[in-house]
């Protein structure tokens, strides 16, 4: 599969060439994908979580250990009245 456009002087990578290859190795998939999938939640296969657990543990060497900063962990959700009181300000 050629995911760079033509000529050795291009380096342009075809996003949607990407996204298939990606998604036909699983590296992820849209979260509930065989219902019709949930907009912005993904479901990472093997090679996906070792590509994220190998990008957290680059920014956290970055982050943490050389700036020292503090890493905090969150929900990933918001309500949605949370959303709505937002707008209202």
């Amino acid at each position: 599969m050629e995911l760079c456009s033509e000529g050795a002087e291009s380096h342009i990578i075809d996003r949607s060439k990407l996204e298939d290859l990606l998604k036909q190795r699983f590296f992820y998939d849209q979260a509930f994908s065989i219902y019709q999938g949930v907009a912005g939640l993904f479901d990472f296969g093997p090679m996906g979580c070792a590509m994220k657990a190998n990008l957290l543990t680059a920014w956290r060497h970055f982050f943490v250990l050389e700036e020292q900063m503090l890493e905090v962990d969150s929900c990933m959700l918001t309500p949605e009245i949370v959303l709505k009181l937002v707008c209202l300000m």
